[in-house]
């Protein structure tokens, strides 16, 4: 029998286990709390969550298809995440949760990451909890659009920060299984959401520079690594277009040539607008530490693994939101990608500044008032960030014609025989209900007809029900018809269409 000493675990490894489910635990709130609350929001993440369903539906997976069957190529970024979502959806179920979940774990992912980067190159446990929860904390991080609804950018974030550390130790070491890392992650980046995962490079090239290893680049691996990148992504793009043409049109005109050079659909702000948005509203609690950060950062002994951590950093800070900048297109969750970056840098400021403190008073804190100092300068951050997910919960109704789900999940709890129906939509541009109708199909077999106010006419007939939802758009139909109702949520109702008496 091997000895007991054998299956002992070090008072070291009960501590780092602790912090990482202290972690894990304080991740909870932000990332998963009231996820599956909100309705699907009518533009990309319910264009996105089609995308996954048709998947499933006609067993296609090279070639996604929107809410009328045909090639997307409005939402022409490469299948990556929507095949995530296929699985999603097969394993949790047709519904919101179903579509939210891999973007909050690929969130939860980001945040240990940041963690163990700040474990090894911020000195301490207090680097890596401490840039973990400012990465929690950063309401342009989690918010909707990124970490808490079903789009590309909380994957495509992970894998760019995976992508920048593999880099920087590459840049360190010169292992040359770092760099084909990097590849491999940016690769992934650019399956995930186009050139969008490449938009680091201009930073990575200058933190070459700025750390004087020039010598790395005269190695073969980075130069096979990034050949490799572009013939897997290159092979992709040759294969979709054969697959149905046009293609490689859309990707031009909605993902690279258009948002660059064009201003699309009104998303034109000044050159600023990224930077005045993190100090407004989407970093303010930690704009300064993280300034802090990249200027003390930048001056300590070169060679430190701080002094590695900052120069990549504002590196990659600097250089990303120039290139958002000077886009033409802006739009909010453009800029999700930087904040695991900012949180670093954050951390790393924090603690250049306590250690100055502590220094200069003559201070050797133990670990308990390490840490409950920690906790006071995050406490009101994560309670903020708390209180936006409230309100955000409270103002889940605001859009009637998001709120098709909640309805029929209702009535196919009180009313499971009634499977054919009309959905009585505003007829604005508006996915959400489609995708609603397309779960439905595949969860419980309904069949379900999207009636906009001007197909009433053509679609409906007395003795059918209605779904609709908002009581303008249902008066539209009480209007037509003589109406009994069936079942009310909210603004939502199911409706038996009759015929007003002959006069």
């Amino acid at each position: 029998m091997p000895p007991l000493s054998r299956f002992s675990v070090s008072r070291a490894q009960w501590r780092r286990l602790g912090l990482l489910l202290l972690v894990v635990a304080l991740s909870f709130l932000p990332l998963f709390w009231l996820l599956d609350s909100h309705p699907i929001q009518q533009y990309d993440e319910a264009r996105t969550g089609i995308n996954g369903l048709n998947i499933l539906r006609n067993h296609e997976w090279l070639v996604l298809r929107d809410g009328s069957m045909k090639p997307d190529l409005w939402n022409c970024k490469p299948p990556l995440w929507p095949w995530l979502l296929a699985l999603s959806f097969k394993l949790v179920g047709y519904s919101e949760l179903g579509l939210r979940l891999p973007s909050a774990l690929a969130a939860l992912a980001t945040v240990l990451v940041v963690y163990y980067a700040g474990l090894r190159w911020l000195g301490g446990w207090e680097g890596g909890l401490l840039a973990a929860l400012v990465l929690l904390t950063s309401p342009g991080y989690v918010s909707l659009h990124v970490t808490r609804t079903g789009d590309f950018d909380t994957l495509l974030t992970l894998w760019v920060t995976l992508g920048s550390l593999s880099w920087l130790r590459y840049l360190v070491d010169g292992q040359n299984r770092h760099a084909w890392l990097t590849g491999l992650f940016f690769f992934l980046a650019t399956f995930t959401k186009g050139i969008a995962g490449l938009m680091f490079g201009p930073g990575l090239v200058l933190a070459v520079l700025a750390t004087g290893q020039l010598r790395r680049l005269r190695r073969p691996a980075p130069w096979l690594a990034l050949l490799a990148l572009a013939v897997g992504i290159g092979l992709w793009y040759v294969v979709r277009e054969s697959a149905e043409p046009g293609y490689l049109a859309a990707v031009w005109a909605y993902e690279i040539g258009g948002p660059s050079a064009t201003e699309m659909e009104g998303h034109h702000y000044s050159f600023y607008w990224y930077i005045t948005s993190l100090m407004e509203d989407k970093f303010t609690f930690w704009l300064v530490p993280a300034l802090l950060g990249g200027v003390l950062g930048w001056r300590l002994a070169p060679g430190s693994r701080s002094w590695w951590l900052t120069r990549l950093t504002v590196c990659v800070a600097v250089c990303f939101l120039l290139v958002l900048a000077i886009t033409r297109t802006k739009l909010p969750w453009y800029d999700a990608p930087v904040y695991p970056i900012l949180a670093l840098l954050t951390a790393s400021g924090l603690l250049q500044m306590a250690r100055a403190v502590a220094a200069q008073q003559h201070w050797r804190p133990g670990t308990l008032a390490r840490a409950g100092v920690l906790a006071l300068v995050v406490a009101l951050p994560y309670w903020a960030q708390c209180r936006a997910l409230v309100r955000t919960y409270d103002d889940r109704h605001q859009v009637p014609s998001l709120l098709f789900g909640k309805h029929i999940r209702q009535q196919v709890r009180l009313e499971p025989a009634l499977k054919e129906y009309l959905l009585g939509t505003d007829g604005q541009f508006n996915d959400s209900p489609i995708f609603y109708q397309q779960a439905a199909a595949l969860a419980y077999g309904h069949t379900s007809q999207i009636t906009p106010p001007w197909r009433i006419a053509e679609y409906a007939r007395p003795g059918q029900y209605v779904v609709v939802c908002g009581r303008k758009n249902r008066r539209i139909w009480e209007r037509s018809f003589r109406t009994v109702v069936l079942l009310e949520t909210d603004s939502c109702a199911t409706l038996f269409l009759g015929a007003y008496p002959s006069k």
